[in-house]
């Protein structure tokens, strides 16, 4: 019962009774946050003292920090808690200036399987990097601004299964390699860069000789190649956008990713993932096969029925079972009245796509027409799913509108719409 309370919560139960006076020193939990800068002095205090007291062992550690000048005090917690056999560490550190350097008994803890660290500062690395045990890493606004160190960093991690790498920095960094033995998940989020005079980026090149699933979000400020990732089974590009780069660097990064998930057996694509292929040099003469591609959902604005990059992603994808359109899709008006934008039909459609999903539907003629042209080409379609919009969901003369062009009741209406899914994998079992 005290595991579930704040550390400082637990510690008050001691005045509950003599039998309760040491029961909340062996928590095997510890969390610390200071919330105010008032209290700092009694928040180090309480700190100091139940780490000098504790004689056992401590399962998961979670400290919030105001660094200001106790980065030492920091350190010496952390070389407290690696004594005591820590199996989960999680670090928030905030309120200090240039570079941070953690002990460095952290860096070689044998019983450390999962390591949270956000801080937003340049990460000194000690000489030895070797984490035994770590099975799952999260990194949050850290920056690597040296190239050795970095790497001896990712090579340090024998039996890492998930990482995350959430607005990380590759400071003066041209090239980088992940190259992780056992990595099943892999993480990236960058959709915050305050500096933009590194333009060109750096190139990280992921070796996923074990990845399972891959995740991206964010607008591409460095360029990534995923190699040998045959056992990809899920992938997440959300492309956001680009600010103030050339265009033309950006959609050709993302055309070279695309390259590397093509093996995975579920794609999630942003539509401006879609959209800016069409831009990439080597579309569409080189555009890559998906052959093992099951499900395709497309997110985020709204999809173009006749979108080239689409309909192109579509021909590569013979074996394609499942396409959902998690939020509004049409036809352009240029393309209403053309029934020939599936000329030619895309083999999937033909033989293999027996599913399609439609979320946030609003009923208007762009969205109609893009539904009849898939009913009349995907030719061993079981059903539609077609989710409505908020406004759409009393409106049975719509709903009817659209059941009208069906047969044999294909199409089935749900009124509300379903919650958009995560772009990273679920917090367990493999989830941050």
């Amino acid at each position: 019962m005290l595991s579930l309370l704040p550390t400082k919560d637990a510690a008050r139960t001691s005045i509950l009774s003599k039998s309760w006076e040491n029961q909340w020193m062996c928590i095997p939990n510890l969390v610390f946050q200071q919330l105010c800068h008032g209290e700092r002095t009694l928040f180090k205090n309480f700190v100091d003292r139940v780490l000098l007291l504790r004689d056992s062992d401590i399962e998961k550690f979670t400290l919030y920090f105001h660094v200001l000048h106790d980065a030492f005090l920091v350190n010496a917690w952390i070389s407290a808690v690696v004594r005591h056999n820590v199996q989960e560490l999680h670090i928030s550190l905030s309120d200090f200036e240039g570079s941070f350097s953690l002990s460095d008994c952290l860096f070689t803890c044998e019983t450390l399987t999962r390591l949270n660290i956000d801080m937003p500062c340049i990460l000194k690395l000690p000489p030895t990097i070797y984490f035994s045990k770590l099975k799952i890493l999260a990194l949050r606004c850290v920056s690597f601004s040296d190239w050795h160190p970095t790497q001896k960093l990712f090579a340090g991690f024998p039996v890492l299964e998930n990482l995350c790498l959430d607005e990380c920095h590759w400071m003066n960094q041209m090239v980088v390699s992940i190259s992780v033995p056992k990595l099943s998940w892999l993480t990236i989020h960058e959709t915050e860069r305050k500096r933009l005079t590194d333009l060109d980026g750096c190139q990280v090149t992921i070796l996923g000789v074990s990845l399972i699933g891959f995740y991206y979000t964010g607008e591409f400020f460095n360029e990534y190649s995923l190699c040998n990732s045959s056992l990809l089974e899920e992938a997440s590009i959300y492309a956001c956008g680009f600010k103030k780069r050339p265009r033309q660097v950006v959609v050709n990064r993302i055309y070279k990713l695309l390259k590397g998930v093509s093996n995975a057996k579920e794609i999630m694509l942003s539509s401006y993932a879609v959209e800016a292929l069409k831009y990439a040099a080597e579309f569409p003469r080189h555009m890559p096969m998906f052959n093992k591609l099951l499900n395709l959902e497309l997110r985020r604005r709204s999809i173009n029925l006749g979108s080239t990059a689409l309909l192109k992603i579509l021909q590569e994808s013979p074996n394609l079972k499942t396409l959902e359109f998690s939020e509004v899709f049409s036809l352009s008006s240029d393309c209403e009245k053309d029934d020939s934008i599936l000329d030619p039909v895309p083999p999937c459609l033909l033989s293999q796509l027996n599913c399609i999903r439609v979320c946030c539907y609003h009923g208007d003629e762009k969205e109609l027409s893009a539904i009849k042209i898939l009913l009349e080409n995907a030719l061993v379609l079981n059903k539609i799913v077609i989710y409505c919009s908020k406004h759409l969901a009393g409106d049975l003369e719509k709903q009817e509108k659209a059941m009208a062009i069906t047969i044999d009741g294909m199409v089935a209406f749900v009124a509300i719409p379903p919650p958009p899914p995560p772009l990273t994998p679920p917090l367990s079992p493999h989830g941050l």
